[in-house]
């Protein structure tokens, strides 16, 4: 990268929000020196996971509490470029039955849009996170994640992952279900470390000692064991059993939160400690963990340098894609041949960089549209669609592949199955482009298109797509202009025409 690309690069503020089932955080940093120089750093304790209510839903108050905190890091992220700001929410808002309701009101109030990433994907990005602030090292690490109603595990060797999952207990749900109103008890303190450790017993196995050369814990709840660990002078920063036990007694000893007095607890973490250490306890013995030592980093450090990558041309998901195409065994000349189609069709329609990331998951929709012919070239296209939305693909958020899923479960058939689309221009589009991208290329060879046009317009309320194509070439591609003549029909039955034009 050249000096003046450097310069422009480290002018630029990114912004990264961890929408947390305990705590919201946001930061913002500006990059030097290819590392994240943090600006500014904001953290509200809102407590989504205590916010449910016997539906599962989340409560007006909690809503509110939310809302009020978006607001107030909106104010946090002015002068940050909105494409350089990433937002993603995790187990709480994973599992609420309100959430999609919730969501636009949440994207409102932060001004930007908010990605509900799966556990995996979770995971990774804490993983990322911890390793861009821990020193380079070519040991095997653990790192341990307790959220507010998740945790997640990671074993990995540098910068890549090799084992991951998320468990969904976490500080928040823990103490919610075994400590009511603050009571602590022997009785409570052991089945809230038993219920954890069924969670994680059947990841033992790949996620015991002999995987890894240390442990790490990153988040708030190891984060606070260890620094009350540091101010008692029982520890010099480092989680072990013995202090895990120290801590476990002298809770049950106080019988209530509000009484437990040891130094080094912060007042906004009692309120969830025990639920964590229970917790950690569970993790500690499933595990048969020594010490584990804190990490810095976590998910919104994860979030920023993810972020980075993708500006800087190195964004995950093109790895990800990369490699379900090799475990499919497809035919990457013909995925390649049908995503350019799809691109140049899109294109067409709207190259306006307000479209810059339907047209990225077009590509990758194209370049993924085969893969269920893994399982069967019957009805493959609804293979893939399952696949797409059902595998676990780093770096897309749980819109991103119902998207990509949907846009390739329409690339044949009828279009009643993905009607739902069409409320949304630029996702037809995507499935226009995608269904014109299989018809061009269905001899499965290089194909040379003929100049042409592809517009959308409105006619008395009724969408209207046109092509106009040299009707010489379509002269010498019979079967070519014979599908496209069929696809008028398609798009008619769902009240959108398709007009071949000459």
């Amino acid at each position: 990268m050249d000096s003046n690309k450097t310069s422009r690069k480290n002018q630029q503020l990114y912004g990264a929000v961890d929408l947390g089932s305990n705590s919201f955080r946001v930061e913002v940093g500006r990059v030097l020196d290819d590392a994240f120089q943090t600006e500014s750093y904001w953290k509200e304790t809102v407590r989504l996971a205590a916010g449910l209510d016997e539906e599962g839903a989340f409560t007006p108050e909690c809503q509110e509490r939310a809302l009020a905190a978006l607001r107030r890091f909106r104010e946090k992220l002015e002068g940050v470029p909105a494409q350089n700001v990433r937002a993603v929410g995790t187990q709480a808002l994973r599992v609420a039955k309100n959430s999609a309701e919730f969501l636009p009101k949440a994207e409102e109030a932060l001004g930007h849009p908010i990605e509900i990433i799966a556990g995996r994907e979770e995971a990774r990005l804490v993983y990322s996170g911890c390793m861009h602030t821990l020193p380079p090292s070519s040991e095997r690490r653990l790192v341990v994640d307790i959220g507010g109603a998740s945790t997640e595990l990671i074993v990995g060797c540098g910068f890549v992952v090799k084992n991951c999952e998320s468990f969904h207990v976490g500080c928040v749900n823990t103490m919610v279900e075994f400590f009511p109103d603050g009571k602590i008890t022997a009785k409570g303190m052991r089945n809230a470390q038993l219920h954890a450790q069924a969670e994680f017993e059947e990841a033992g196995p790949d996620f015991s000692s002999r995987n890894w050369d240390a442990a790490y814990g990153s988040a708030g709840s190891i984060g606070a064991i260890a620094d009350i660990g540091m101010a008692a002078g029982l520890t010099n920063g480092v989680v072990t059993p013995a202090l895990l036990k120290r801590l476990r007694t002298e809770m049950i000893e106080a019988g209530d939160i509000r009484k437990f007095k040891i130094q080094g607890l912060k007042e906004d973490r009692r309120e969830v400690i025990a639920g964590g250490l229970a917790v950690l306890s569970a993790v500690f013995e499933t595990l048969k963990i020594r010490e584990m030592r804190p990490a810095q980093g976590a998910l919104r450090v994860g979030l920023l340098y993810d972020l980075l990558g993708r500006h800087e041309q190195r964004d995950t998901r093109d790895g990800t894609v990369t490699s379900l195409i090799k475990r499919s065994g497809l035919d990457k000349q013909q995925a390649a041949r049908v995503a350019a189609l799809a691109d140049k069709f899109f294109t067409s329609l709207d190259a306006s960089a307000a479209q810059h990331n339907c047209r990225k998951l077009l590509q990758w929709s194209a370049m993924l549209h085969e893969t269920g012919r893994l399982i069967s070239p019957n009805s493959y296209h609804r293979h893939s669609q399952y696949i797409i939305m059902h595998s676990d693909l780093p770096g897309f958020s749980r819109v991103d592949q119902t998207l990509m899923s949907r846009v390739v479960l329409g690339q044949r058939g009828n279009l009643k199955k993905v009607e739902e689309l069409f409320a949304t221009p630029a996702h037809m589009d995507m499935v226009l482009a995608l269904r014109l991208a299989v018809i061009f290329a269905h001899a499965r060879r290089t194909v040379h298109l003929p100049v042409f046009s592809l517009s959308r317009t409105m006619d008395e309320g009724q969408w209207v797509y046109t092509l106009a194509i040299d009707p010489q070439w379509l002269a010498r591609h019979p079967l070519t202009n014979y599908l496209l003549e069929q696809e008028a029909l398609v798009w008619a039955r769902v009240g959108v025409q398709f007009v071949l034009q000459d």
